[in-house]
């Protein structure tokens, strides 16, 4: 067992690798000791931070916490955001306000068919706008909207979203699940479904 942490942050103002980890800091309450990290003058690059971190990179997360049976210090460095947010999730506990939405498939699922619902209602009036008459999302050629779109479209039918509203989009769809590249492509068409899942 080891006692509560303490966590310190060399974090620099613009970094949205670092704010990602602020962000995860504040929704569970962790507190931070903060240590600024100048970028703009290269103080990243200097012999103090890369004792720290050695590659440079910012954000760290340096946690320090006691071995309670031995009594010894513990002080280890994390240096990359998402395997930051990886460890604060596993050894923090979510607070009420992040797990909320989490805490009944009933919440989780209007919140993810409200999502579904008002991004599908924005594209069907892009479609209207700007592809009316036009056999694909940008045209008449297959582009990166259209390998874009078909996910979202997958992940909304598991959540049984209805898309009849959208008649555009759902014209689209057809016409998308007719080619084979998106055929082959779809969930239940991988190979990893023979093995364990």
């Amino acid at each position: 067992m080891t006692s509560k942490p303490a966590y310190h942050l060399y974090t620099f103002f613009a970094s949205g690798a670092a704010e990602r980890v602020r962000i995860a800091c504040n929704l569970k309450n962790i507190p931070l000791t903060f240590h600024y990290v100048n970028l703009q003058t290269r103080e990243h690059g200097g012999d103090t931070y890369r004792e720290v971190n050695p590659g440079a990179a910012i954000p760290t997360l340096v946690v320090e916490t006691t071995d309670d049976t031995t009594g010894e210090s513990i002080k280890f460095s994390i240096h990359q955001s998402v395997a930051i947010l990886e460890y604060l999730e596993e050894h923090e506990p979510v607070c009420a306000r992040v797990r909320k939405v989490r805490d009944s498939a009933d919440d989780e699922s209007a919140f993810a068919n409200s999502v579904f619902d008002e991004g599908f209602s924005v594209y069907e009036k892009m479609l209207e706008k700007f592809s009316k008459g036009k056999k694909y999302a940008a045209g008449d050629e297959v582009t990166l909207a259209d390998a874009c779109l078909m996910p979202q479209v997958q992940q909304a039918r598991l959540r049984k979203v209805d898309f009849e509203k959208w008649p555009l989009l759902r014209g689209l769809i057809e016409r998308l699940e007719s080619l084979e590249g998106f055929k082959k492509a779809t969930w239940n068409r991988q190979d990893v479904l023979s093995g364990s899942f």
